[in-house]
C-alpha cells in the first residue's frame, strides 16, 4: 500500500463521534434520552452525580450529531434541571469533569464532552458500580 491509500485511510474527514455514532446511541439509550428541544432525561438514576453530569453531557454531543440544530454545549442551569443536582455541586463537578479532561468549558458557565471520551464514558457506567473504578 502506497502513503497515500494509508494516509486516507488513517485520516478521516469524519467527526469522532459521527463516525461511531449508531453504536454510541444504543449505548445512551441505556441510560439516557432526549426530548426535541435537546433536554436529556436521564433514565439510569442510579448513577453518582459526576457521572450524571457526563451522562448529560455526552448525550447532548450525540444529538448535536443527529441534529444540526441542537448544541453540544450545555449551561450549568441546564445541567442542574436535567440531574435535579444543586448549582453548587453541578459547578463542582462539572469543573472535576474539565480537570480530568472530559469535557470543555468554551465559555463561563457552559460545557460539553469531548467527543473522543463519549464511548468510554459510556462502556464505563455500563459496569457493575463495583468494576467503574473511581468516578
Amino acid at each position: 500500500m502506497n502513503i497515500e491509500e494509508l494516509k486516507k485511510q488513517f485520516i478521516v474527514d469524519e467527526d469522532v463521534l459521527r463516525a461511531r455514532l449508531e453504536p454510541l446511541v444504543t449505548k445512551a439509550l441505556n441510560h439516557c434520552k432526549l426530548d426535541k428541544q435537546g433536554q436529556v432525561i436521564i433514565l439510569n438514576h442510579d448513577l453518582r452525580a459526576r457521572d450524571q453530569i457526563m451522562l448529560v453531557l455526552s448525550a447532548r454531543a450525540i444529538g448535536a450529531q443527529l441534529d444540526p440544530a441542537m448544541s453540544a454545549n450545555v449551561t450549568a442551569a441546564e445541567l442542574a434541571k436535567y440531574t435535579h443536582l444543586p448549582a453548587d455541586q453541578v459547578r463542582a463537578r462539572s469543573t472535576d469533569l474539565v480537570k480530568s479532561r472530559l469535557a470543555e468549558s468554551p465559555e463561563r458557565g457552559v460545557f460539553r464532552a469531548i467527543a473522543h471520551k463519549v464511548e468510554a464514558f459510556l462502556d464505563a457506567i455500563s459496569l457493575p458500580r463495583g468494576k467503574r473504578g473511581p468516578s
